[in-house]
């Protein structure tokens, strides 16, 4: 089995969103929502800041106590909603308990949704829009056709925390030509491996530490884990490495796969957002 790292495509795509950023002569703006303590959330986005700046992508910090009414949210982000030195709007998730995730992300002008989950740019993608595909599954096509190792026509399945996610992990493996389909993590693990035998592309995020065992997959599967759990305060992912290793071809691990791979995507949507905002004000080479 091959351990599929995302350092090399990360850099690939912000090696590239740079060079563009430079070429165009604007500055991208990215504001950043985060709302409480959470440990993880501080350092994804901590990571968000460190490679925008790499990029020379405007980085800016909102920060608020896990008390913050919901309101005082709402309102910081009209505020970035009519700026026009910010182009992308991220709000950290997970949110504090009593904060409504929904609304909150649909408060965002759908121009500036770099994350890909406010409801406009989703009916937008799951109508077919490849544009509109949000980050996540855009990383984890990334990483698909880095590795190869299937066909179009093979079977794909997803397996998720939330039939939203599904739906949009589903539809970004059949637009790469994948009969694919998806399964909650709630349904029966009998049930699960009985699809995951006859897939040839699994995608997983459910947070689950060692879900996905070897007794679980077809030989030479490509596994994307995209699953992350806290073990005895080590960062693990969904499939069980010493299980699935002596018969998957491909797995992304956790941490390293896909986590690089989604923070270069979403830079290079924000700096798509800012070039749509200056491309009938300036010849730029898009």
């Amino acid at each position: 089995m091959a351990l599929l790292y995302g350092k090399s495509i990360a850099d690939r795509i912000i090696s590239e969103t740079k060079k563009r950023v430079e070429v165009s002569g604007i500055i991208p703006g990215l504001a950043v929502i985060l709302v409480g303590d959470d440990a993880s959330s501080r350092l994804y986005v901590s990571l968000k800041e460190k490679s925008a700046e790499n990029v020379g992508i405007r980085f800016e910090k909102l920060l608020f106590s896990a008390e913050t009414e919901e309101a005082e949210v709402m309102n910081r982000i009209d505020d970035l909603n009519q700026r026009d030195d910010i182009h992308g709007i991220i709000v950290q998730l997970p949110l504090p308990d009593g904060l409504n995730t929904d609304e909150i992300i649909a408060r965002i002008d759908p121009r500036k949704d770099t994350d890909g989950f406010h409801t406009e740019t989703l009916r937008r993608f799951l109508a077919g829009d490849r544009d509109a595909c949000p980050v996540f599954p855009r990383a984890v096509i990334e990483l698909l056709h880095t590795a190869g190792g299937y066909r179009i026509g093979e079977k794909g399945l997803v397996i998720a925390n939330s039939q939203l996610l599904g739906e949009v992990m589903t539809q970004a493996l059949t637009l790469e030509g994948l009969q694919a389909e998806y399964m909650l993590s709630g349904e029966s693990r009998e049930n699960i491996a009985f699809k995951t035998r006859e897939a040839r592309v699994i995608v997983t995020a459910c947070g689950i530490a060692g879900f996905i065992t070897g007794d679980m997959i077809a030989e030479n599967a490509v596994i994307i884990d995209g699953g992350i759990s806290h073990i005895d305060g080590k960062i693990v992912g969904d499939a069980d490495r010493a299980t699935v290793e002596h018969k998957a071809k491909f797995l992304s691990p956790v941490s390293g796969g896909v986590g690089p791979v989604t923070v270069a995507t979403l830079l290079a949507r924000v700096t798509d957002a800012a070039l749509k905002t200056f491309i009938n004000k300036k010849n730029i080479k898009v």
